[in-house]
């Protein structure tokens, strides 16, 4: 007996107590990883007005992707055979993990000089608009001068492209002084918003619909409310001849931003607030004017159905977040001209108003609405948690990149990008970056143009496609699946 008392109190082996350790310790780590990762979903989900779990259950935390309505992987060695080559070949687990240290990297290298970088973007803004106002009464678009609905056209679209853009997604918030540049207070209010960015947009609206649904449900057929094939599915089907559809589709880039863009982002704000009324009494009683089905989008069109019926709702809740920019997009800024110089010299700067507006609208649907549409890129019928391994690779594989600076001549050694490589961005609206944003949505505009080549050497090494081709030929593509003449990939169809 004293034998075996003396048997049990034995002492296990040095090596044996010492993997028992580093088991613990690589226990912990995982569940310290996966707890991070359940409180970043938590905090874009509460961001976009969608109540996260209470609670996190360590006990189901686990570090697999999310789960999937097929049986079998997507990805992987014991994929099915019908399943694409480069998915069955995947590294996953690697790409994730390298991808992450490459944003930690990008992360730390931030400072100083990207707050410089966007105030150079920010003062080449103000250059090209202002310098686009002082010549609105003498160059007459009529008569084929449109220099100055040009420069008003492009600082309009700098301020959002680019400037707005990126701000309100955070990409700046930790590398200031003065704190102007910080998603919460940029353009937030109406003070802030005269100032930092009026557009036809309410920012407020813009991210909610734009930084959380659009980011992180990328592609998502139940989910993206930005994703073309679900939101052209009437135009996909009508039976008109091929042209007249092309035709109607070249038509929606002139008027897409008030048409489209200001109703259906404020559809999505209605809608996250009536989520958080569920637990805010602040917006228990908050109601949706725009009465469409969850995954259509709210359009100009369904303000003027809505008034043809005697419901004016709509309208009127959309009236008070465009009202701002049209009165003095359209009222105050040609009224001068109207004063100083009479009715020739007020209606030309008007008109030079009218076609900045159609100019900045073009601009901007052939370097954002492209990023996402095209018979090469994917669309998803499941989600995916923010920030796991398949969120990068969505990230990749539902986007497409144009030229880019790294790609343009003159860029010198070592650097990001050159002068030419800086005004091919611009032109772009750091909209050619769209991968690289897409998998690191809160970093600088700077930090994109050094992402870039990394991440296309990674996807190389992984077998994973990596699309980036001119913005004229994404243009086509989209153009295509507008009017249903081609279709996107389904991740889940194993393409």
């Amino acid at each position: 007996m004293h034998a075996t008392m003396a048997a049990r109190h034995t002492p296990t082996s040095p090596s044996r107590d010492f993997c028992q350790l580093r088991d613990v310790k690589q226990r912990i780590f995982t569940l310290k990883g996966v707890v991070r990762q359940h409180a970043v979903r938590s905090r874009v989900l509460t961001r976009a007005g969608i109540k996260p779990p209470s609670q996190v259950n360590a006990a189901t935390l686990t570090m697999a992707p999310p789960a999937t309505p097929e049986e079998t992987p997507q990805w992987g060695p014991d994929t099915a055979e019908h399943v694409a080559e480069w998915r069955r070949q995947l590294d996953l687990k690697g790409w994730g993990a390298e991808m992450r240290s490459l944003e930690r990297k990008l992360r730390a290298e931030q400072g100083p000089a990207d707050v410089a970088h966007l105030q150079k973007i920010l003062n080449f803004s103000n250059l090209f608009y202002f310098s686009g106002i002082a010549l609105a009464g003498f160059c007459n678009p009529l008569g084929g001068n449109f220099v100055a609905a040009f420069l008003l056209s492009l600082g309009i679209y700098a301020r959002w492209a680019m400037v707005g853009h990126h701000v309100s997604h955070g990409g700046y918030n930790q590398q200031q002084v003065d704190g102007r540049f910080h998603r919460k207070t940029f353009a937030k209010g109406p003070v802030n918003r005269v100032f930092d960015w009026l557009d036809w947009m309410l920012p407020e609206a813009w991210d909610v619909e734009h930084n959380n649904l659009h980011h992180y449900k990328l592609g998502e057929v139940d989910g993206d409310p930005d994703l073309v094939e679900k939101n052209l599915v009437d135009l996909r089907e009508k039976t008109n001849p091929l042209w007249l559809k092309y035709a109607e589709a070249v038509g929606v880039m002139a008027i897409w931003k008030w048409y489209y863009y200001a109703p259906n982002t404020l559809k999505q704000l209605f809608d996250s607030q009536i989520k958080r009324g569920e637990t805010n009494a602040n917006f228990a009683n908050v109601e949706n004017p725009f009465n469409v089905e969850a995954e259509r989008p709210a359009t100009m069109g369904v303000c003027w159905r809505a008034l043809k019926n005697g419901n004016p709702k709509p309208t009127l809740a959309l009236l008070k977040i465009m009202a701002p920019y049209g009165l003095y997009h359209f009222v105050a800024l040609p009224a001068p001209f109207f004063l100083l110089g009479g009715p020739a010299m007020g209606t030309v700067a008007l008109m030079n108003v009218v076609v900045a507006e159609i100019f900045t609208n073009i601009h901007a649907f052939v370097t954002i609405v492209t990023n996402h549409a095209g018979e090469d890129v994917y669309k998803f019928d499941t989600p995916v948690l923010p920030k796991t391994d398949e969120f990068f690779l969505r990230a990749v594989i539902g986007s497409a990149n144009y030229r880019t600076a790294y790609t343009t001549p003159g860029r010198p050694e070592g650097k990001p990008a050159g002068w030419l490589g800086e005004a091919n961005d611009f032109m772009h609206g750091w909209l050619n970056y769209q991968i690289e944003h897409h998998m690191f949505p809160d970093l600088s505009m700077l930090s994109y143009q050094k992402a870039m080549p990394r991440v296309k050497e990674a996807c190389e090494r992984y077998g994973i496609p990596y699309v980036q081709e001119s913005v004229w030929v994404r243009l086509i593509k989209t153009f295509d699946v507008m009017v249903g003449a081609t279709t996107m990939k389904s991740w889940e169809k194993g393409e």
